[in-house]
């Protein structure tokens, strides 16, 4: 319960709805702690409910105490153009032979000292390596925020990462000095490592070896990455529990195997625990080579968590187990919670060990019987459909949420793909490693290509299926709490109180259904109005505006494709009758389910005189300067104040009208603007 709990602060925190001052928050977790020290041998009962009400505070405490320790400095406002000089930090290789670079100790014309500044690089001679002094010229602007009130904040996870900016390169890359320290040696490495294998192994097998080895997906195709998000099977990209398992567990296994031929010594001593501190050991070598992404390093502690239960005889696999590493990720980085990254990964892990730890006896002691290699066979492909099955029914709801995309033929992608992973893949991943310092590792790379053609003809042969997909409007946030918050009652408890969480799952399930999308969309800069139409589809003012924030949307609704506003010529005394009519200054909106109300969408201040006399809603994308009459009047010095706006319609005369803007959903945090 203790992550649980930590959780519950943590989520209060991030909310932005509470502000209490962090002084308060350590002197009431102290008071309680406390006081049910002092009660316990009283009032048992009494003194476990203080508590959870403690881990609950100290949760929302952790979270204030990471936003003040990181302290990244953002900047204010964009930058034109200007001379920027620092050391590389991170190197990021595109398909299209471009780079991303990730810049320290910046010496930037113009502005004072920043954290990190991303860079993207069109134009270089010499590719540049961690550690290596640059000079480029650049424009700057800080991190882009939500494109709408509730949707993914890049600020804040590029905040916590220590990025203060991100920016375009209009000239060509100069380096100034090669790194020749210590320091930035093994990202070097990496670098080169991720080289060599795609010289070694060509075309999209290459980049996919390099980026399964060591963590960086540069050259990667577009089409394959998209193939493999459609096809179920993105979880191969990103190096976390997966990888970490399957490399340790193959460690583990050879180890033990190679140790077992020596009777002496297996008779005689814990080759078990041998094997599993090697396989700590290359869990340690795996995480350096990756990169050390948080990912990682949470996948890095839930495998040193189980073969540390090895090692003292303890059930390697468990719930409490599951809830240490939690716990540790909770209190060194709170902010982990809101990413999408943790909150899948524990999703599925923790689904997997409840039933593990209810029916995997049974199913293993069959698997382990006298039965015959075709049972053994049949019992390994239903484990694994079976495994398969639980995992995207515990991740769907975050899937929901964050992607807005069902992938409904994952099951069988993943039947193909995972048993070659992990008895192919990984097993000759472990020789490259070992080969590599002898410069031999095209020995294994070739066969390991095998297997890669294999799983990357799966996604492709998956993702073109009809339908594979099923693009669903975003969840509500509350819809995703009740979802989990059931699921994670009803799976951690055994006693007959653990079934109240079945209804909170099924409240879960009917907000989710009847969660209504905003009616209209205004951006951030207030250049363009999305229009949402009875069926979720979406019109826009116009097209050539951000990628970006065009995709967001659609993503958000459940779209395909969104479209442009049906430009019709119209007189006011005609416009009854159609939704949208539009001139070249303004549209008037009178949206079928809402059709008491008369909405002017305003592009240019000419129309401003006429439409405040007429409409109930006033939308300006330029400044209204003029005495209006309408109910609700927004200008474009409301987008600039507060950002965009999502616009909520009553179906009934006498409903209220709803709305929120960026500004207010984003609360008030560092990394707000």
């Amino acid at each position: 319960m203790v992550p649980i709990l930590l959780a519950i602060g943590i989520g209060i925190y991030f909310t932005g709805k509470t502000d209490f001052q962090f002084e308060m928050t350590i002197t009431s977790s102290a008071i309680l702690f406390m006081f049910a020290f002092l009660i316990g041998r009283i009032f048992p009962f009494l003194k476990y409910f203080i508590l959870c009400i403690f881990f609950v505070i100290a949760g929302y405490g952790l979270a204030q105490y990471r936003v003040v320790t990181v302290g990244t400095v953002t900047l204010e406002k964009a930058l034109n153009p200007t001379n920027i000089t620092g050391v590389v930090e991170n190197v990021h290789l595109y398909d299209d032979s471009k780079l991303r670079l990730t810049l320290r100790n910046s010496e930037i014309t113009g502005t004072g000292p920043l954290n990190l500044v991303n860079v993207r690089v069109n134009k270089f001679e010499e590719m540049p390596y961690v550690g290596d002094k640059i000079k480029i010229r650049a424009g700057l602007m800080p991190p882009p925020g939500p494109s709408m009130p509730g949707d993914y904040d890049y600020a804040r996870q590029v905040w916590f990462q220590g990025l203060s900016a991100v920016g375009y390169s209009v000239s060509q890359l100069i380096i100034v000095e090669r790194n020749s320290g210590i320091s930035a040696t093994f990202s070097q490495l990496r670098q080169r490592m991720a080289e060599n294998i795609r010289l070694q192994i060509p075309g999209e097998a290459g980049a996919l070896a390099a980026a399964l080895i060591t963590g960086i997906r540069g050259g990667m195709p577009e089409q394959l990455a998209e193939a493999m998000r459609n096809a179920g099977l993105a979880h191969l990209l990103a190096i976390s529990g997966l990888h970490m398992g399957l490399l340790c567990g193959v460690v583990f296994y050879i180890s033990r195997f190679l140790l077992s031929f020596s009777s002496k010594v297996t008779l005689n001593y814990p080759i078990k625990k041998w094997a599993a501190i090697i396989a700590s050991l290359a869990g340690v070598g795996y995480l350096f080579i990756s990169g050390a992404s948080i990912p990682t390093i949470r996948a890095f502690i839930m495998v040193i968590i189980v073969f540390g239960g090895i090692m003292t005889d303890r059930k390697a696999i468990s719930l409490r187990l599951v809830a240490i590493a939690a716990t540790i990720i909770l209190v060194t980085t709170p902010e982990a919670l809101i990413g999408v990254s943790f909150q899948m990964s524990f999703a599925a892990v923790v689904a997997l060990v409840i039933v593990f730890e209810r029916f995997g006896n049974d199913f293993m002691n069959k698997f382990r019987g006298n039965a015959g290699l075709r049972q053994k066979i049949l019992y390994f492909v239903i484990g694994s459909l079976f495994t398969s099955l639980i995992a995207e029914v515990a991740i769907a709801p975050f899937a929901l949420y964050h992607f807005n995309k069902v992938v409904l033929f994952g099951l069988l992608a993943n039947l193909i793909a995972m048993p070659v992973m992990g008895s192919w893949v990984m097993p000759w991943i472990v020789a490259t490693l070992v080969l590599m310092p002898f410069g031999l590792e095209k020995i294994a790379l070739i066969p390991m290509s095998w297997g890669l053609e294999i799983i990357m003809a799966t996604a492709y042969w998956v993702s073109d299926m009809p339908g594979a997909t099923l693009e669903i409007p975003a969840i509500d946030a509350n819809a995703l709490t009740l979802l989990v918050v059931g699921a994670l009652w009803f799976g951690i408890w055994h006693l007959k109180w653990r079934y109240i969480g079945i209804p909170v799952i099924l409240a879960g399930v009917i907000l989710a259904a009847t969660y209504k999308q905003p009616d209209i969309l205004i951006d951030n800069a207030g250049r363009m109005i999305g229009l949402r139409g009875d069926d979720n589809s979406i019109s826009l003012s116009r097209l050539n505006t951000s990628r970006i924030v065009k995709d967001r949307w659609r993503q958000r609704l459940g779209q395909k494709q969104v479209q442009r506003w049906k430009y019709e010529t119209f007189a006011p005394e005609n416009s009854e009758g159609r939704e949208l009519s539009c001139d070249g200054l303004s549209c008037l909106y009178r949206p079928s389910r809402a059709d008491h109300l008369l909405i002017s969408l305003v592009q240019n201040e000419l129309a401003l005189t006429e439409d405040c006399i007429n409409a109930d809603i006033i939308i300006s994308l330029v400044p209204v300067e003029i005495k209006c009459s309408a109910n609700l009047i927004l200008d474009r010095w409301d987008f600039y104040n507060n950002g965009g706006y999502a616009i909520w319609l009553p179906k009934e005369e006498s409903g209220d009208l709803r709305l929120k803007n960026v500004k207010e959903s984003r609360g008030n945090f560092p990394w707000v603007n």
